[in-house]
């Protein structure tokens, strides 16, 4: 058996797992719907299923789509979809087409001919990702990031578009081995990227969803008194440094307030000029930075993790960002200057 191929499924499954175990447990403050939720479990467990029916295909001396198979392909075509579609709805914007979608994909997954079954999930898919890119795109005025969100969903979207080419070649007599590799291939390189954006962009899901609510609110706070609810939430992250609790969520100071997030999102934007991820980590930038100094025993990892941040990649981003210098330059330099002269 092709040891590459093996090496891509077996790295896919790992990932799949280890995303899963991400995604069921809200790491990162992760706030969806539960039906994204439930669609994102759904397809990881389908991707790790097709990846090991990719080693069937390469195994088996005539090896072809089962149904089984495609069943797997459009319904994590549909999760792929149903996850994203959270992250980029506001709450409460499900909508009865997308409920019907699910039953229309199953029905088509039983009922279309093999030979033409996988083509047409991954052109679904491919629609799916279009649609999703549209969402975002409508998301240019408040979010700096939406480039980036914009050019993986795009990615995605070519992905799905080369399996479904790949598909077609197999059916036209090029053997499904071929397309078994180039899916691997992809599914693996999606995995890949995934891995590398929540690490290198921890905050990316709150942040989107941060300008979702805000990019859908329509006069949240008319019958808000916007002026004791601003210095309300200023007591609690000055006073109170609700900050420093590394699980922190728009929805736990909403409540906090007696505010749904929309109507908090809006507050934070309109009264402070920020969107509630960035809010946030002013406030642990600026209590870390007094804790350097006023702590200098501490280890700058320990004064970052106690001001709020769950990684210390966050912290330094954040902080480098706001300071222009990284904790432990600041702490030396501020440290020095206050040292006696003589």
């Amino acid at each position: 058996m092709d040891l590459a191929l093996q090496l891509m499924v077996g790295f896919s499954v790992g990932m799949a797992v280890l995303l899963a175990a991400v995604l069921a447990g809200g790491h990162r403050r992760l706030e969806l719907p539960w039906q994204s939720r439930l669609a994102g479990l759904v397809m990881l467990a389908g991707l790790a299923a097709t990846q090991l029916g990719h080693l069937e295909f390469a195994t088996a001396a005539e090896a072809s789509p089962t149904r089984r198979y495609v069943v797997v392909v459009f319904l994590q075509s549909l999760g792929f979809y149903w996850l994203l579609l959270g992250v980029l709805r506001p709450e409460g914007g499900w909508r009865r087409i997308e409920w019907a979608l699910a039953v229309a994909m199953l029905a088509l997954a039983l009922a279309i001919p093999l030979s033409w079954a996988v083509p047409v999930a991954l052109a679904l898919g491919a629609a799916a990702a279009a649609h999703l890119c549209v969402l975002v795109y409508r998301l240019r005025a408040l979010r700096r990031w939406f480039a980036l969100e914009l050019k993986v969903l795009g990615l995605f979207g070519l992905m799905a578009v080369a399996v479904a080419a790949s598909g077609l070649l197999a059916r036209a007599g090029m053997g499904w081995y071929g397309y078994a590799w180039t899916y691997a291939a992809l599914i693996a390189l999606g995995f890949l990227l995934v891995g590398w954006l929540l690490l290198s962009v921890p905050d990316l899901v709150p942040k989107t969803r941060e300008a979702v609510a805000v990019a859908y609110a329509q006069s949240t706070l008319a019958r808000v008194d916007r002026d004791a609810m601003a210095a309300r939430l200023r007591q609690l992250f000055e006073q109170e440094q609700i900050h420093r609790s590394e699980s922190l969520s728009l929805a736990t100071v909403a409540g906090m307030l007696g505010l749904s997030t929309h109507q908090l999102s809006e507050l934070v934007n309109t009264e402070f000029g920020l969107g509630f991820p960035r809010f946030v980590r002013q406030h642990r930038v600026e209590t870390a930075r007094q804790m350097l100094i006023e702590e200098p025993r501490a280890s700058v990892l320990s004064v970052g993790m106690a001001a709020g941040f769950n990684s210390q990649s966050s912290f330094y981003v954040a902080f480098k960002e706001q300071v222009g210098e990284v904790p432990g330059e600041y702490r030396r330099r501020r440290l020095a200057a206050a040292e006696p002269s003589g």
